[in-house]
């Protein structure tokens, strides 16, 4: 048996998919697992700062592979691939990974606030 933790918060950026800059209120998520007599698998506060300190750069931009220049007041961040959900799934990864080794998961939620909704898990 192993338990797990799972922390997640809510951040809003915007990215540019074929061709179409748009933004979201997206949902960021990282479990960790640990053994199941542990007494705490990670601060639930630390993982919570983590995640807010990897995607903090995003904040007032949009992703893209290709400079659109200035869109609603957000500043292009130029990434080499196309910023789809998947990849930024990737990127939220090797950051959240690098700093806590226990990572099992983590899930990008995009467009809660809709009446549609995507998740997209990347898992060990």
């Amino acid at each position: 048996m192993k338990l797990t933790i799972t922390a997640a918060i809510h951040a809003r950026w915007g990215h540019r998919v074929d061709g179409l800059i748009h933004t979201h209120a997206w949902s960021v998520e990282a479990t960790l697992q640990g053994p199941a007599d542990c007494d705490k698998i990670f601060p639930a506060d630390d993982l919570e700062r983590i995640l807010l300190e990897v995607v903090e750069p995003w904040h007032s931009h949009y992703l893209t592979h290709e400079d659109a220049g200035e869109w609603k007041g957000y500043q292009p961040l130029i990434w080499d691939r196309e910023p789809t959900v998947e990849e930024i799934a990737r990127r939220l990864w090797d950051e959240v990974n690098r700093r806590v080794p226990q990572l099992i998961e983590v899930a990008l939620v995009e467009a809660t606030e809709f009446d549609r909704c995507r998740t997209v898990r990347l898992a060990v």
